[in-house]
């Protein structure tokens, strides 16, 4: 319950910065929601999940709102406050200046620190161990069996700099504070692997990188994270967080969770990285079993590779659309399907086998000396072929699972790849189109207390959409949405008279590019955003000499540089123009008259494309529900309120928004997606 105590500390620290904080505005939306957090995560609310979704347009104030009101219940209630964001830019923003800023007004004292994976950080063994080694021979242990092609000097030399750094304190240890980054293939040799990792039996464990921050991580009462990180974590068992019941978790951006979440639920591996990890793995066993005076088992390397290329064959005669076949409702052909069986059954033996191997080796160290030259670098190797064997049994493992019937099955698919010898690879995919039951299972039926929160959290003015993707129940959580602190009654939307459809798209993109020339004025700052990169570049060549203003066109520079170039000229007062895609349509903070004219070039639905998306509108057909309904509409809503917002940014803003999609006029959906945009002046022309 939210004591007195509790109440006080809450109720100071607001006026310790609305005080303090010389930019301070009292906002009753900011009021609203510190109250309802703070009676969500203090049970207030009684037979009902400690759970808070919470839909506060920008300018509310939401990030001083739930720093202020958890920090505080967190403390009191011994958990751990996590703070999780989907961007960099914003995990930036909490760390050098809302938290600083927090633990100003703050009425009870709080540490915090950003938590990082664990590949985040170097091993200080492994990076020792590869410098040494290639100042040596070893004929006893071939380290070249876990590379593809052995690294270079410069790599050899840039290890070396490396260790140098990190011997002399000048380097922390973190691959973000290296000014010259390694290529993928060599950090992850020398990087923290919980398969390879010996914790507090490592000779360096004091002076770990990783467990340093751990340490960090222990003593900080609010931890900054995101939600790759917290994914990945969670799911294999809280090896760099607190357990989940200890703590309450903020998801700043939570509308892209659900992404974030199908993306890490998914699986997948090549017909040529099993045939390396199994060659990898038998001449790593043959070392240990060279070493250990054993007889090696028979290897199973031309089996393998006999199921690969009887694979393979197959393969050929399915068809392909880019590169891509998708299995039908995810149900994979019976012959195809033997093969993979076969494949998980004998690398299923082969793993077994390996792990009787590990234990040895291990006991094997207990009681003879071997040099750490030769011992460190064998158990890293077969740590990391543990690593590749276990990724690849968990794919074959998903692709044969049978789905239940009248539930969302697996989306299964083949992508054909060339590799730089022009040999044919092929990428085997297996993944969950429905994350609901995981989310619920990690996250949802344990955690101590929740607060989702973003500008754009509802769909068609429901959070229906989201319920559905996260597998929250209405009935279990809170829900709040609060009104905008703008006023938009004087910003007009206009639907521009379009005679052209965008599903007619060379007549809409020539009309499109004749109406931007008209309507927009090369004295202002202006953003045109736009649903397809073909349409974009093809409206930037028609119009670009004829604008009278510069114009920036997304993936000519990054887009940081663009919005840097685009601040210059607008601070000159010249005009500007920035063409951009799905990226600039949220997360872009232009202020005043650096934007005034927003475009939209059409209505962003979604179109399935990814074998995820195919498999999900396939599933909702065949039971009779309509994809269109239940997950383009409510998608092209939220897109457009979250495009409508890159154009009030603060109370004094002004401008217009003009949308080229006659849709919104022509179509039976049209209305109730202008129904559901903030209260903007609404111009049919």
């Amino acid at each position: 319950m939210l004591s007195d105590t509790l109440k006080t500390q809450i109720r100071k620290s607001f006026e310790a910065a609305k005080n303090g904080m010389p930019d301070f505005k009292i906002r009753q939306a900011q009021n609203k929601m510190i109250a309802e957090i703070s009676k969500t995560l203090a049970g207030e609310y009684p037979d009902t999940n400690p759970i808070l979704c919470v839909e506060a347009p920008t300018g509310t104030g939401k990030t001083m709102a739930y720093l202020l009101s958890a920090i505080p219940i967190a403390k009191a209630n011994k958990k751990k406050l996590i703070v999780s964001s989907a961007n960099v830019a914003l995990q930036e923003q909490l760390l050098n200046k809302d938290i600083p800023q927090v633990q100003k007004y703050c009425s009870v004292d709080f540490e915090y620190a950003l938590v990082k994976g664990r590949s985040r950080y170097v091993c200080v063994r492994n990076l020792i161990n590869f410098v040494e080694d290639s100042t040596n021979d070893h004929s006893l242990f071939d380290n070249a069996l876990l590379w593809d092609a052995p690294p270079g000097k410069y790599q050899l030399d840039q290890l070396s700099e490396m260790l140098g750094d990190y011997s002399d304190k000048k380097w922390n240890g973190e691959i973000d504070d290296l000014e010259r980054t390694p290529d993928g293939s060599l950090w992850q040799k020398v990087a923290c692997n919980r398969f390879t990792c010996t914790a507090k039996s490592c000779e360096f464990y004091n002076e770990c990188a990783f467990f340093k921050a751990r340490k960090q991580i222990t003593k900080a009462d609010v931890i900054v994270a995101n939600h790759d990180l917290i994914l990945a974590d969670l799911s294999t068992g809280n090896t760099v967080l607190p357990d989940v019941d200890e703590s309450i978790f903020i998801f700043d951006e939570a509308h892209h969770l659900n992404q974030k979440a199908l993306s890490h639920f998914s699986l997948s591996t090549s017909t040529e990285f099993i045939k390396t990890t199994i060659r990898q793995t038998q001449g790593v066993s043959e070392q240990v079993y060279k070493l250990t005076q054993q007889d090696a088992p028979e290897d199973k390397i031309k089996q393998i590779d006999d199921y690969l290329n009887d694979l393979t064959q197959l393969f050929k005669d399915l068809e392909f659309d880019e590169d891509i076949h998708l299995f039908e409702q995810g149900v994979v052909d019976t012959h195809i399907q033997s093969i993979f069986q076969n494949l998980l059954t004998t690398i299923g033996a082969i793993y077994t086998q390996f792990e009787t191997l590990k234990e040895s080796w291990s006991d094997y160290l207990k009681i003879k000396m071997v040099d750490k030259t030769i011992a460190d670098p064998l158990t890293n190797a077969l740590g990391e072929c543990e690593q590749h064997l276990s990724s690849v049994l968990l794919l074959f493992s998903s692709i044969l699972q049978i789905d239940e019937a009248g539930k969302p099955p697996h989306s299964r698919w083949i992508e054909k790849t060339t590799l730089a010898n022009k040999k044919t690879n092929y990428i085997l995919n297996s993944a969950q189109i429905d994350i609901s039951n995981n989310l619920n299972n990690l996250i949802w039926s344990k955690v101590s207390g929740a607060v989702l929160t973003s500008a754009t959290l509802t769909s068609l003015g429901s959070f229906a959409r989201l319920n559905q993707q996260l597998g929250l129940v209405k009935e279990q959580n809170q829900y709040l949405r609060l009104p905008s602190p703008f006023s938009f009654d004087q910003v007009d939307f206009i639907v521009a008279n379009f005679k052209n459809n965008p599903t007619q798209v060379y007549e809409h993109t020539q009309e499109v590019a004749t109406q931007l020339l008209e309507r927009i004025d090369s004295n202002e700052g202006s953003l045109v955003l736009f649903a397809s990169n073909k349409q974009m570049q093809m409206v930037a060549d028609l119009v670009e000499k004829k604008l009278g203003c510069d114009l920036f066109v997304q993936g000519e520079f990054s887009k940081k540089l663009i919005i840097e170039k685009h601040l210059s000229l607008r601070k000159q007062g010249k005009g500007s123009v920035i063409f951009g895609l799905d990226s600039f349509a949220e997360g872009v903070d232009l202020k005043g008259d650096n934007l005034t004219h927003v475009v939209i070039v059409k209505l962003r639905f979604s179109v399935p494309t990814s074998p995820i998306e195919k498999t999900t509108q396939d599933y909702l057909q065949s039971q009779n529900r309509n994809p269109f309904m239940e997950i383009s509409l409510p998608d092209a809503s939220l897109r457009l309120i979250q495009a409508c917002g890159r154009l009030i940014r603060a109370e004094t803003d002004t401008g217009k928004i003009t949308i080229f999609d006659n849709r919104l006029v022509s179509k039976f959906y049209g209305k109730q997606l202008l129904n559901t945009l903030p209260g903007y002046n609404i111009v049919i022309e």
